[in-house]
């Protein structure tokens, strides 16, 4: 049992999301989807089982100190050395933040609880997560276990950003993370060999683009800008800068100092100088851009060929070195950390990341109050800063959307969504490729768009959902569980046959393999095929007063009366289950469940109903509540 990446999704739009405080835990986000704990969903996965973590990038690190160090996790964690020292700084970050809004005593209440549930971690549980990651390279062929061989190849979407192969018994499954063809850019080009070598493919994230009615550089038909070559969109927010430095004035580049921002300024930086135009001043805005920078001139070996060809020059791969020599670069920490530079005047090209709204809404109101005070003859003599920019680059268009309405600035705002992750389109040239899959798992909405031509390709495809377990329909060739291998012989036996046929489901939940049997739990008089059904069918009410099979009795036979929904969720607890108490109407007694992929409610009214929120939550539950009941 392994996990693939520690992720979480960054909570930058606190005001939206809480409305109202008392009712936390009934918000949603503005997707639709329910708001959730990290340490609730954490909570739900039996640490002491995971053998070992696989990180693909540096963004996928979020939750990686908490689960080393307040969980039973105590395995290995294998991640690219710029994946290490980058991750390092996106979480110092995150906590400089999270800290800062706790300190700030005008936050609001909504941002303080936001912050609060945002301190996963402390800076020295950081320091010993990175201790315990493993440095490897690409094409390294590593053995977490026995039997167990594990490589990484390139991903193309950041600094040694990689996809994982999980090969056991010669059986390779490959788990396409955060990915790109993009070929532009600097990070090392992805690696298409992981398509070819794998088995099964697991698509671990995508983009799903929308149409956008942000800016002025509108592009609202998805398949416009999925078509614009990368290199066309860098080159339009390129040209929208340098048009606002000739005319004196000012640039604010949304975005984090690191990926796609360094392609930025180094193209604006290069076209300034082959113009013959003053150089700006850049300032970034973080606690980490000065080291993130630093990175990626060290790193050259992990950056795509031209990068990586002038280090034998030698050269430095970026030009912050050479803006840093002539005084032109210059980092602070924060917004009250500006207030005390005594920066130069002038044009300024300044880049504030996404999180900080404060600073980003304190450059734009008050350019938009120098641009009202400036006259035209403030203008001619060349001391008016009347115009400037605000460049967004993100190509999660409900992100970026939701940036904007919070910024207010109207047409000053240039929205070029650089398409750097894979969306369905880039997925379907994925499968074109794939020569030797014979199972392929997409996320749900990814789904719902290939759906109808499933049918072309050779393998089997999948849908499903992040904290959702996925039930999947394996092949002959897989090695079974000793589990079903028993139920097998046992079928062999009583047939008297040298081979026996079993019928069912076999079921990926919880890191376990199951068989479901058509007819194992079925009802005198029912047809095992309407048995599967209610068996699988998501969100169903089983009761379990009358569907016991010969290897464990109907509840009808045993005292009910005598079971109280602590003692049920005592014993539960004892199996490794995550069982509490209802507080329900005077009368009701029921007991709610939470396993990994859902849930359950056990109502001990009368007959015994068990509510399932998904198949695997009732195979797991099902399982527990018979080895307990059978127990007692």
């Amino acid at each position: 049992m392994f996990i693939v990446d520690c992720g979480w999704p960054a909570d930058d739009d606190a005001d939206d999301m809480y409305a109202d405080i008392g009712k936390q835990q009934q918000q949603r986000r503005p997707n639709g989807k329910l708001l959730q704990n990290p340490r609730d969903v954490l909570g739900t996965i039996n640490w002491a089982r995971v053998d070992f973590i696989l990180i693909s990038n540096y963004e996928q690190m979020r939750l990686l100190p908490y689960i080393t160090e307040y969980t039973e996790f105590s395995g290995p964690v294998y991640a690219t050395e710029p994946t290490k020292v980058y991750g390092k700084c996106v979480l110092e970050e995150a906590l400089y933040v999270a800290q800062g809004a706790l300190r700030d005593d005008t936050a609001g209440s909504s941002t303080r609880m936001l912050a609060q549930r945002g301190l996963l971690y402390s800076s020295r549980d950081i320091v010993a997560a990175m201790e315990k990651i493993t440095d490897v390279r690409h094409n390294e062929m590593i053995s977490p276990v026995p039997f167990v061989q594990v490589y990484t190849r390139s991903s193309g979407y950041c600094i040694g950003a990689g996809n994982w192969t999980v090969e056991y018994k010669g059986h390779r499954t490959a788990f396409i993370s955060t990915s790109t063809f993009v070929s532009c850019l600097h990070p090392q080009e992805w690696d298409i060999s992981i398509l070819r070598e794998a088995q099964a493919l697991v698509f671990c994230d995508a983009v799903d683009p929308a149409p956008s009615s942000v800016g002025s550089s509108e592009i609202g038909d998805e398949g416009a800008w999925q078509s614009a070559h990368v290199s066309q969109l860098l080159n339009q927010l390129c040209s929208t800068a340098i048009s606002t430095l000739k005319q004196r004035g000012r640039v604010l580049l949304v975005g984090e100092p690191y990926g796609v921002t360094q392609d930025i300024v180094q193209l604006v930086s290069e076209n300034i100088v082959a113009l013959n135009l003053p150089q700006p001043q850049f300032v970034f805005v973080s606690p980490i851009a000065e080291h993130t920078l630093q990175y990626g001139n060290i790193m050259g070996e992990w950056l795509c060929e031209s990068k990586h060809a002038l280090l034998y020059l030698p050269e430095y791969p970026f030009s912050d070195k050479e803006l840093r020599k002539k005084g032109h670069l210059h980092f602070v920490s924060s917004l009250a950390d500006l207030a005390t530079k005594n920066l130069p005047q002038g044009n300024w090209f300044v880049v504030v990341p996404p999180s900080d709204t404060e600073t980003l809404n304190h450059f734009v109101r008050q350019w938009q109050q120098d641009a009202q005070r400036c006259s035209s003859a403030d203008m001619a003599s060349g001391t008016g800063m009347a115009k400037f920019s605000v460049l967004i680059h993100d190509d999660d268009t409900a992100r970026a959307q939701r940036l904007v309405n919070r910024l207010s600035v109207g047409p000053e705002i240039t929205y070029v969504p650089v398409a750097r992750r894979f969306t369905f389109h880039s997925i379907e040239q994925c499968l074109a490729a794939a020569e030797r899959a014979h199972h392929v798992l997409v996320p749900s909405h990814v789904y719902a768009r290939l759906e109808t031509k499933a049918g072309r390709y050779e393998f089997r495809m999948f849908e499903f959902s992040h904290l959702q377990a996925t039930t999947v329909d394996l092949d002959t060739d897989r090695h079974l569980p000793l589990d079903i291998q028993s139920e097998m012989t046992r079928r062999v036996r009583e047939g008297g046959k040298q081979h026996a046929l079993v019928e069912g489901k076999l079921s990926l939940s919880a890191g376990r393999i199951r068989l479901e049997c058509l007819d194992e739990d079925a009802a005198p008089g029912e047809p095992a095929a309407e048995a599967a059904k209610s068996k699988t069918e998501i969100g169903s009410r089983y009761n379990l007063a009358t569907t016991g099979s010969a290897n464990t009795p109907s509840l009808t036979q045993r005292d009910l009366a005598r079971w109280t929904p602590e003692k049920l969720a005592d014993e539960l607890n004892g199996v490794g289950l995550k069982a509490s108490v209802v507080s329900a109407a005077a009368g009701s007694r029921a007991v709610r469940v939470v396993v990994p992929g859902g849930s359950a409610t056990i109502h001990l009214d009368n007959e015994w109903l068990v509510d399932c929120s998904s198949s695997s939550a009732h195979w797991t539950v099902m399982t527990s509540l018979r080895q307990v009941l059978k127990a007692a």
